[in-house]
């Protein structure tokens, strides 16, 4: 059995070696772990905004559960013109192209209203699903959009 003497772990400060206390050492290793711990995931529901995004932006990643539905609350975008975006949901496959689900046109939000996409055809603990803003007013081009809120559940528990 190996017994790992505290007292002699070293650290780097101020351009050289020092040789860290058992409670430094201590203190050192606890916040490693600490962090470890807190480091980011995966959510599978959140809530964000969306400012001046172009065509083919792309949302973060999230862990999925057979369903999701993404909300656009309070939608416009630059030339205060543009009434709609399509939003294709999409998941991210490492190496390869990633698999694309059905488009959905948002209108509801231009027009003080949430519009709603529901998405139920997933696959089971999938990763790295994300949508992707397709088109800004039918157009491939142009207008820049702005969500005040977007919001992702993947629980259909809501009703």
């Amino acid at each position: 059995m190996r017994t790992l003497h505290l007292s002699c772990w070293m650290a780097f400060q101020n351009g050289r070696f020092v040789k860290l206390s058992a409670r430094a050492a201590m203190t050192a290793g606890t916040a490693a772990v600490i962090a470890l711990v807190l480091a980011p995931t995966a959510e599978a529901n959140w809530s964000s905004s969306i400012t001046a995004a172009s065509v083919s932006f792309e949302s973060r990643r999230w862990s999925d559960e057979l369903y999701s539905q993404i909300l656009f609350t309070g939608c416009h975008t630059d030339s205060g013109v543009t009434k709609s975006t399509d939003v294709q949901m999409w998941h991210d496959i490492s190496f390869q192209s990633d698999d694309s689900y059905d488009n959905k046109t948002f209108t509801a939000c231009f027009n003080g209203g949430t519009s709603n996409g529901e998405w139920t055809d997933l696959g089971s603990g999938m990763k790295d699903v994300y949508f992707k803003i397709m088109k800004i007013g039918g157009s491939t081009f142009g207008p820049q959009l702005t969500v005040n809120s977007v919001s992702i559940d993947t629980t259909k528990a809501d009703g």
